[in-house]
């Protein structure tokens, strides 16, 4: 009965609901929410653990990658194979919306048009090449942080918590689209899991990157998030999940552009 009452507590315990939204939101790992509460999953509240699915799924896809490291295969091999699982783990939620994204900022017309275009379930070429050299970049980041002795978990994990950072502050700081589809957005965040989403994200950048690395790495993702955010308020009023996603697999590429450009530079 003890132990009844102790699992009981545990699924019903808030934060705990929270992380289990955010791997059901981010993630294609199956959760069965129903046995967990009876309630909604309530992803503004759980807002402050987006970065730690980010770590998590770090973890998991740089774990593989290490262990491919460690049996001997190349670097650019074991990068390319843990992003693929990364992206496998995700059900590719982030690149879909840099595709979508691509495909109908780049095709332009009325706000209408462009909706119509994002939504598509065909690619076009403005998303192909955007996903193409997006991941190319992507990787060649990885493939140049791990060259300079981090591990691939690492790597991977600061990239995906650091993107989910960026969908954070891009919610906050932009309005939503009139095209926005309920259920791939979520509410303002209030600052305290703003403050908590932070702490998470940042503290164990502390304790391996050179502030100045972290800073101007944390330069470029806001200029990003401004670039992107502004262009979406021009096209379709605001920002949609699509452009969300869009957001986060961009800001990772910037924050590792920045902290890459500082480590080399030091070299």
């Amino acid at each position: 009965k003890r132990e009844e009452l102790k699992m009981n507590f545990l699924f019903q315990n808030r934060y705990v609901l929270d992380l289990l939204a955010t791997v059901m939101f981010f993630t294609r790992i199956p959760v069965n929410w129903s046995y967990f509460s009876e309630k909604a999953p309530d992803l503004t509240r759980a807002a402050w653990a987006f970065p730690l699915i980010g770590y998590f799924i770090g973890i998991l896809s740089g774990g593989l990658g290490d262990i491919l490291l460690f049996l001997g295969l190349p670097i650019f091999v074991a990068s390319v194979i843990a992003v693929a699982l990364s992206v496998f783990i995700t059900g590719a939620i982030h690149e879909d919306g840099l595709a979508d994204m691509a495909d109908g900022f780049g095709a332009g017309g009325n706000s209408e048009r462009i909706n119509e275009i994002i939504h598509d379930s065909r690619l076009g070429t403005y998303g192909v090449i955007a996903l193409i050299l997006g991941i190319l970049i992507r990787v060649g980041l990885v493939v140049s942080l791990v060259d300079l002795g981090y591990s691939l978990i690492f790597v991977l994990s600061v990239g995906f918590a650091s993107g989910k950072m960026a969908i954070l502050i891009s919610r906050n700081f932009f309005n939503l689209s009139d095209f926005a589809k309920t259920g791939s957005v979520f509410g303002s965040v209030t600052s305290a899991n703003i403050l908590i989403a932070t702490i998470i994200w940042l503290t164990p950048l502390l304790f391996f990157f050179p502030i100045f690395a972290i800073l101007l790495g944390v330069f470029f993702s806001f200029c990003l998030i401004y670039i992107i955010g502004s262009r979406a308020t021009n096209l379709i009023g605001g920002i949609t999940g699509d452009v969300l996603g869009a957001t986060a697999f961009l800001s990772e590429i910037g924050f590792f552009l920045g902290v890459a450009i500082v480590l080399f530079f030091a070299i």
